[in-house]
């Protein structure tokens, strides 16, 4: 089969033209409103097979019947506009010859987690292989949100290093920092006796206090929770030498779990899981959105934990 993954993203919703620190409670983002409802609006009105131009797909939405709680549902989609065979796998030979019309439909089934209180929540699509349908969520659902709320934009985006490491943080200890650098400096060269000038390669240093409940917490917990936040700059954290520095990587501990974190790139939090040897195959030969569901729920909740969202 085809590997299929879990791809997250963090959805917001906000005034036209405001920042992401003026992001809006999703219970009554316009006063009246709550997004879920408005969503769920949404994805009821693709119940039946739409053509989307842009991408050259035809889609619908199941949405499951639920009135609290994530949406779950799944998309059916399938690209047109080119002929082709399909091919019976037993014989070889041609079972349907495909017009540039039509097109087969496959499942790709989604999770949106949007509590009331919150002000960012998280989406959970399916992909199989190549495909999936972000493309047709941003542009039928999101397009359609913005079109029915002018003055309201809906956000779907990556995580990043900011929406997960202050709550890290707060319910972590700082055990490590490392430093590196993509070239060894000239006096570290020296000092090795390589000629006072700098080489390629790399030069690597970490910071990691002993632990213990007397250990002084000489990493600066406060300060990288002002970085987290954009309060700060990391140089204005940590007083690096002068080399300076281009990775910083730090080892965050919560209970037994240890988390490394790229400070220097902040998008560099991985939002797609592999869940091909996790999730179980119907007879239709794709995964069972059952077993789906399942996989997308430990994922959106780790996420939720990770980033201080309640669900």
């Amino acid at each position: 089969m085809k590997s299929c993954r879990a791809v997250a993203y963090l959805i917001e919703v906000r005034k036209l033209r405001s920042k992401s620190s003026e992001n809006l409670r999703f219970g009554d983002f316009d006063g009246v409103n709550s997004l879920r409802a408005v969503i769920s609006g949404i994805l009821n009105k693709y119940s039946k097979y739409q053509k989307l131009n842009i991408h050259e797909k035809l889609f619908k939405i199941e949405l499951n019947k639920s009135n609290s709680g994530p949406l779950v549902g799944r998309f059916m989609s399938g690209d047109y506009g080119q002929a082709g065979e399909i091919i019976e796998a037993t014989n070889g030979k041609t079972a349907h010859k495909m017009k540039k019309s039509e097109a087969l439909s496959e499942p790709f089934c989604f999770h949106i987690a949007v509590p009331d209180s919150e002000k960012r929540g998280i989406v959970c699509l399916q992909q199989t292989g190549l495909a999936g349908v972000k493309g047709i969520f941003e542009t039928a659902v999101v397009g359609l949100f913005e079109t029915q709320h002018p003055n309201y934009r809906l956000h779907v985006r990556q995580l990043t290093v900011s929406d997960t490491l202050s709550q890290l943080l707060n319910n972590g200890s700082v055990e490590e920092i490392i430093v590196e650098k993509h070239e060894i400096p000239s006096d570290i060269a020296d000092r090795f006796g390589a000629g006072n000038k700098s080489y390629p390669g790399k030069f690597v240093y970490s910071i990691q206090p002993k632990t213990g409940i007397l250990a002084p917490n000489i990493l600066k917990k406060d300060g990288l929770i002002a970085f987290a936040k954009g309060e700060r700059k990391l140089e204005d954290v940590f007083e690096f030498d002068d080399n300076g520095f281009d990775v910083v990587k730090t080892k965050i501990r919560i209970g037994e779990e240890i988390k490394m974190v790229n400070l220097t790139k902040p998008d560099s939090i991985s939002s797609s899981f592999d869940i091909s040897n996790d999730v179980v195959i119907g007879p239709d030969g794709y995964p069972t959105p059952k077993s789906l569901e399942v996989e997308f729920n430990k994922i959106v909740t780790d996420l939720a934990r990770r980033g201080g969202i309640r669900l």
